[in-house]
């Protein structure tokens, strides 16, 4: 694994390619206002909802059974615009970034290791072909820490039986301390919508991103009064008001001085070092890495790799298991990795 920064070209748009739009979405929305410097922001962002074997027949029938062997420069664009759209063909020259993220569902009744190896063996670049990210089991274990720091991360793991969707989700809510912080914006959101009124998509944003910039106690009625003015009605203004400043006077990143932002970044490089620790220790055996050695051990990790130890541990029905592992997250380091270390 390495830095692309420099190998970006100046394009239109970046292709999304995933599996369900929601949680995905929230989670590289996340990603891009907690790391401007990515300066990526969901306008730009063309995504595809589609299965990974879904896709990889869509490959097949446009390139041949044999394409990964023969090492074909595939264009993941062209196939999908194709298809979606004949009448206006797209292309990868079209696109800075291609990325693909998919949940490693052993579930499926499409489910093939060798299917799913061949893909990740061949999408190794979101600057060229695109790049591949499994999450095990799905896109939900990002939020699957029960405390900061969590050494139990190490060896956490869920069995085969325990099936992803509703069950796993489940026990994240239950076990993960990081659902209502990457919540937050979203609940405030639903709070201006659903119980003030606020139906003006431009000026629900507006208002989250004031309140969402506070970062200091003593400024929290003051911005939130000026924020709601001329937003919510006068009869609810005040009821608003004192229920978004309980609300933010809650957050633990208020009292550090922090913007939301600025904290959850912080949390935000807490869970890439946790799975590239655990990506590590599936790898290698090892999940404690030295600090000086932490860049030297994300380059040498190979999602390949791991995803042939996650098919062997997870074979057996009865006895098997999948390693808890995000490594959409990873995007961030592999961008620029100096992100996670300022």
């Amino acid at each position: 694994m390495n830095d692309y920064q420099g190998k970006v070209r100046k394009r239109s748009q970046n292709l999304l390619i995933v599996e369900g739009h929601h949680e995905k979405n929230k989670l590289f929305w996340l990603i891009f206002k907690c790391f401007p410097e990515i300066n990526i922001n969901m306008d730009e962002i063309w995504i595809y909802g589609t299965n990974v074997y879904q896709l990889y027949n869509d490959i097949v029938k446009e390139y041949g059974d044999e394409w990964s062997e023969e090492n074909m420069d595939i264009d993941l664009p062209f196939v999908i615009s194709k298809k979606q759209f004949p009448d206006k063909l797209r292309y990868k020259e079209d696109f800075t970034n291609i990325v693909l993220v998919f949940d490693y569902e052993r579930h499926d009744t499409n489910f093939s290791e060798e299917k799913i190896l061949e893909m990740q063996r061949c999408f190794v670049d979101p600057a060229d072909m695109g790049k591949l990210y499994i999450n095990y089991p799905m896109i939900e274990s990002y939020r699957h820490l029960c405390q900061l720091p969590d050494g139990n991360f190490a060896e956490r793991k869920i069995t085969v039986s325990l099936q992803p969707g509703k069950e796993y989700k489940a026990l994240v809510e239950q076990e993960s301390i990081l659902g209502s912080k990457v919540d937050f914006p979203h609940r405030i959101d639903d709070l201006l919508e659903k119980h003030f009124g606020v139906s003006d998509v431009e000026k629900r944003e507006k208002c989250c991103n004031e309140i969402l910039e506070i970062s200091s106690v003593n400024s929290i009625e003051n911005v939130i009064d000026n924020v709601l003015q001329g937003v919510v009605a006068e009869h609810i203004l005040s009821t608003a008001k004192y229920q978004l400043v309980d609300w933010v006077t809650k957050q633990e990143y208020i009292h550090m001085n922090l913007t939301y932002w600025q904290y959850i970044r912080g949390v935000l490089k807490h869970v890439i070092y946790h799975n590239i620790s655990k990506a590590n220790r599936i790898q290698y055996g090892q999940y404690q890495i030295p600090e000086n050695k932490y860049r030297e051990y994300f380059e040498r990790l190979d999602l390949t790799e791991i995803l042939k130890v996650q098919n062997l541990a997870s074979k057996d029905n009865i006895t098997g298991f999948i390693w808890v592992l995000n490594t959409c997250i990873f995007f961030i380091a592999e961008y620029n990795f100096r992100l996670v270390m300022d």
